[in-house]
């Protein structure tokens, strides 16, 4: 063995143990943290969902009050989802809707984006984009008569009285 070549070897052999432990340290370190943040997440997502059904609820009941451009939250009101302007917190989450008009511009569709966030232990959020059209019953025109549909100028049209 050559004069100094066990003092290289040794040196290699502590750089790659200080490589080693460091790799090792900054893994665990952010698995830590990951953990923490899924908890969160975990806790989120099911107030998202409940945010995306009451959405669903108060477009089903009523177009017109929930088409109006904002930012709201979710209530119940009377036994039934409602919207109220502004954010909502729930212990460490603050949840949200923005309805919004799409582009190009239809007045039977808004942009709705859900969103969930939290702060601790590290701030972070939740989200979904849904866009949502005028449903069933919220028709912006129904003729549900015969003197309905008469109402206005015809040109060949023929009217039959089929109820």
């Amino acid at each position: 063995m050559k004069k100094g070549q066990s003092l290289i070897e040794l040196l290699f052999a502590i750089a790659f143990a200080g490589i080693t432990i460091l790799v090792l340290f900054t893994g665990f370190v952010t698995s830590r943290e990951g953990k923490a943040q899924e908890s969160q997440r975990l806790l989120a997502i099911p107030l998202l969902r409940e945010t995306q059904e009451a959405v669903r609820v108060v477009r089903e009941k009523n177009w017109n009050t929930f088409a109006v451009n904002g930012t709201y939250h979710p209530v119940i009101v009377s036994n039934t989802w409602s919207l109220v302007s502004g954010t909502e917190t729930i212990n460490t989450f603050t949840r949200s809707i923005s309805i919004s008009d799409v582009s190009p511009f239809d007045p039977s569709t808004k942009k709705v984006i859900a969103t969930v966030s939290w702060t601790t232990p590290y701030s972070s959020s939740v989200s979904s984009t849904t866009y949502i059209s005028r449903y069933l019953g919220n028709a912006t025109w129904v003729q549900t008569t015969e003197v309905d549909f008469n109402a206005g100028t015809k040109t060949d049209v023929a009217v039959a009285n089929t109820a």
